[in-house]
Order: C-alpha cells, then structure tokens, then sequence
C-alpha cells in the first residue's frame, strides 16, 4: 500500500518517530508517591503519580538540607514505578526526589526515611474485624484513604497501664489534602480516645491502656479545605504515614535553643524514653539552624535552634526576678504549665532603640496559641500580639524609652495550658536582611540562545544596601550575568539573570546567590515553595538543551 509515492510503513515509522521527540519535548510533573518512604537498610517498590509524557525517566535525591545522598533510585520498564534503595547507613529523615528528562525536571517531592520498620496498609481495613494486627513496639504503616468515605483500621494488643503513642503524618510535609482523624476504640468498637488537630491538621494520640486487650487504632479524614459534603474524604492523593510505637517517642527538647559556644544540657520530653536517654549535652556547633536530636528506636526526631545568642530558661529567669539587661538577641525557653497560667519577664534596654519580640510554639509542635502583651512601668500596654501572618506565633516590635523596666505578659489565646504548651521567646534586633524568591522549580536553557530567569528581592528590617546576584554551580559552558539590586531603584524589588550556553545538553540543580558584594560570606541562597515544607527549596533545576 502507498499514499501518494510513501508507504504505509514509512509514514508509520515517522509518526512514531514525531511522538517520541513530541514526548520528550514535555518535561514531567510528580505531584506524589505510594508508598512514601522505607526503613534504612531496605529498598521500596514505589509507584509515582503525575504526568509522565516520556518514560524511563531519571532520578535525583537529596537529602532536607539539599545535599546530594547515597540513596539509590531505578526507574522500571513499567510506566510509573521505581525502586528506591535506601542503605544502611543513611540518616533517618526526609529526602526529596526528582524525576527529570531531556526536556526539564518535576519539582521536589519528599520520601521518608526511618529507622523503624515499616509496613503497607492492606484492604480491606474498614472494619475492626479486618484490621491488621501490627507490631506494638514500634512500626510505620504506608496508608491511603482511597475513596470517599474510606476509613482503615489497625489493631494492637496492650498490657494494663502500656502507653502506645499513635502519631499521623498526611498535611504535614507529604502535604497530603487530608484533615485526618485518629480513634482508639475497644475491640467492639466503643471509642476510647480521639484527636483531631494536634499537629496542626494532623492528629496525635496518646493513649495509657485500662486494660490488657486488644484495641483498634481508626484513621479516616475530612478534607484539608473544607466543602459542602458532609462524608469522609478520600482520593488517590489522601497519603498518609501512621507511627505506632510504645517505645520511645521524643515530644520536645528543653530548653529550645542552645548557645553556638556549648556546652549545654538538654532534656528530651515526651513518652517511653529511658531515664539514661533524657539528658543530651551539646557541645560546641559551627553552623547555625536546628541541630535535630533523636535517640536509638525512637520515630521522631526534636529540633534545638543553636546560633549566636544568650540562651536562658523560664525557671533562669524566675530564681534572678528579672532578665539580664537586653543588649543583643536573648532566647527564653518556656511552659504555660496550667490553664490561665501567664508568664511574665522584666527586662531593661540600655538604649531607645527598636526590640522585636517573637513567640514560637506551634511552628515547633507546641499546643500553645500564644499571645503577647508588652507594658511599661506603669502597666500600659506598649504592644499586643496574637497572630502574625502565616500562622498562630506571633512576632510585634516597639520601640523602648533607654534604661526603663518593660514587662512581657506571655499566655495562651484560650487561657488554655499544661506540659505540652511549650515556647520559645525571641527577643532582639529587627534582623536587617533580605531574602530572594523564585517562582519556578526548573528552568530550560536552550543551546545558542538566552534565558532570562526573573528574581524576587525581599527586604526585611528596612534594608537598604546593595545586593549583587548571580548564578552558582553552573555546569561547564553555561555562563550567568552578575546583576545588582539597589534599594530604591527599579531593582530594589526584582530582577533578571541571564543564562547562555555552549555546553553540551545536560540536567542538573543549581543555584541562584546574593550578597553585599561577590566576596561576602555567608550568601543568600534563592528559593521556591514546595508543598509540604515550611523553608524554601534553594537548588532549582537547569535542563540546557540542544547541544
């Protein structure tokens, strides 16, 4: 057969040919996976979700400080599954994948690593009857409530008095559209205890055995941004990661914050953790941040913030009468102990310059909705706080008259109180800085031809300086131009870098850097949202084709 002088075979063959290079002129989006995470020391078969135009594709992962890791990722033959291996040695925590082409890369997604050993939700669970009986001592179930309506169940058997602590992980970090709910009921289904929004939208149970009997651990879910239906939510995207355990699980660090200096003596808080593992001495840090800390066979894991500043104690404040005289950043590591409990701190500024108080507490996995009120001698209100922007903790500043008494007032929203209403009180020098955003997580350069890449500055505490950007970790043969940002210019709020290239074509995170001048150190480090984590990611993705 010919149409018009051209077999059938030919034309075949070129329409194939044209949809390959059309496939492969789509770069791929993964918005999740299933299951989300493995033990160290094991390897998980997981199936993605997105748009995959072309498939085999590659893989990247790094680790929650973006650093590249020694965990292993294999695309399969089969459209939407890989294997992720995860050795042994590998540190518990969150990791970010990628899958790329030749034509561009997926945002981050996150993969989680533990410890512990993990396990698959198995249907049907909707009822007590089909629940699975799991390892009390600890465990991670990979679930997914698939449809509406769904709800799983898992069943363990505890001794009289034996804590079991039920932690759900779904809206926080895998960002999974569940409001979820956890239910312990009787093994006749008379529910026992139940928690809603602990962990922001995420619940947590703690639950003490009245007697040895076996119990049903119940997960089902409303929906993240509420509707009119009036039935438990469930699609493909309601992930979750359930942590079961009555061995040790860390709830809080005391005090919250550590002095970069060392030493200094922490306390892990929480459930079933060993009286020779509750005390932690720090030594010395050279980066400042969270230093995570985490004991053999716990789940979790609790940040102390180590940086440059005087660390003290809510009981340090209480045995002097009154805080040191304010000079630099202080940190107060606190409790609202009891309901309608208000903590009260006395402070003095040598000084008329501006102070900002800061408040965090739910942002560090607190029960506390913290509110501040700052009086003076005569106690007048200077200043009162109760939510900022993006979140319950709060932040206000004020400008003091020099070497005259103020008072911080530091209390619940709803008078409410007890041993997890946990905080840690900032003050200090609005923070002079600036920030630099980027809306996209991947961009493509092609050969001969140049990309302009747009900026976001953000400057914070009346920034007004010069700030030279540039791009870093550029691949061989791709050049970057070095702009500036001037406060009051038309730079002052955005700008645009320009990438060429004459190398060959290639995938690879980068980076996007701003600073007084080339030489200073430390840099700024643009970034962009992904769901499910609070920081920015800074390393988006360069494809450069065409070579």
């Amino acid at each position: 057969m010919k149409i018009r002088g051209v077999t059938f075979l030919a034309v075949l063959i070129a329409t194939s040919l044209a949809s390959a290079l059309i496939a492969e002129d789509k770069p791929p989006t993964l918005t999740g996976m299933f299951p989300q995470g493995a033990q160290r020391g094991s390897s998980a078969a997981v199936t993605v979700s997105g748009e995959f135009a072309s498939w085999p594709l590659d893989c990247w992962i790094c680790d929650d400080r973006e650093r590249e890791t020694n965990l292993v990722c294999k695309t399969m033959k089969a459209k939407g599954k890989l294997t992720i291996t995860v050795p042994a040695d590998a540190q518990a925590g969150v990791y970010w994948l990628r899958l790329y082409n030749k034509a561009g890369a997926s945002s981050p997604r996150p993969f989680l690593v533990s410890e512990l050993p993990d396990t698959i939700e198995k249907e049907p669970n909707n009822s007590a009857k089909d629940a699975s009986l799991l390892d009390k001592s600890g465990i991670l179930v990979h679930g997914r409530l698939e449809k509406k309506g769904d709800v799983d169940s898992y069943a363990v058997e505890l001794d009289a008095d034996e804590i079991l602590v039920a932690d759900l992980l779904a809206s926080r970090t895998l960002a999974s559209p569940m409001d979820g709910t956890l239910q312990i009921t009787s093994a006749a289904g008379f529910v026992l205890a139940e928690n809603d929004d602990d962990q922001e939208m995420d619940p947590r149970l703690i639950f003490r055995a009245p007697r040895k009997a076996r119990y049903i651990i119940r997960i089902f879910s409303f929906p993240s941004k509420p509707n009119s239906s009036i039935q438990f939510s469930g699609t493909a995207a309601h992930i979750y990661r359930l942590a079961l355990t009555t061995g040790p699980f860390i709830d809080r660090a005391y005090p919250l914050a550590a002095a970069l200096a060392g030493p200094a003596e922490i306390r892990l808080e929480g459930w079933n953790i060993p009286a020779a593992k509750k005390l932690v001495k720090l030594q010395a840090a050279a980066a400042r941040g969270a230093q995570l800390l985490r004991i053999p066979g716990s789940i979790n894991a609790v940040p102390v913030e180590r940086d440059d500043f005087l660390s003290i104690t809510e009981e340090d404040s209480q045995s002097s009468g009154k805080l040191p005289v304010f000079k630099e950043t202080m940190v107060i590591s606190g409790l609202i102990g009891s309901p309608g409990e208000r903590d009260s701190y006395v402070f003095t500024s040598p000084d008329g310059k501006i102070v900002e108080v800061s408040v965090l507490a739910r942002s560090l996995g607190s029960l506390l909705d913290p509110v501040i009120n700052i009086l003076d001698d005569a106690s007048k209100t200077v200043s009162e706080k109760d939510d900022s922007e993006g979140g319950l903790d709060c932040s206000t500043r004020f400008t003091p008259t020099a070497n005259k008494p103020y008072r911080i007032e530091l209390g619940d929203r709803f008078s409410h109180g007890g041993p997890r209403f946990f905080y840690m009180l900032r003050m200090g020098r609005p923070a002079r800085d600036f920030s630099l955003k980027l809306e996209s997580a991947s961009f493509v350069l092609e050969k001969g031809k140049k990309l302009e890449l747009p900026v976001t500055v953000e400057r914070h505490g009346g920034y007004d300086g010069k700030i030279v950007i540039t791009a870093a970790d550029l691949p061989k043969g791709v050049r970057s131009t070095t702009v500036e940002s001037l406060n009051g210019k038309d730079s002052a709020k955005a700008v645009k870098l320009v990438l060429e290239s004459e190398g060959a074509a290639l995938g690879i995170p980068f980076r996007i850097t701003g600073s007084s001048d080339l030489e200073s150190s430390p840099r700024k480090w643009a970034g962009f949202q992904v769901p499910g984590r609070k920081a920015r990611f800074t390393k988006p993705w360069l494809t450069v084709r065409g070579g």
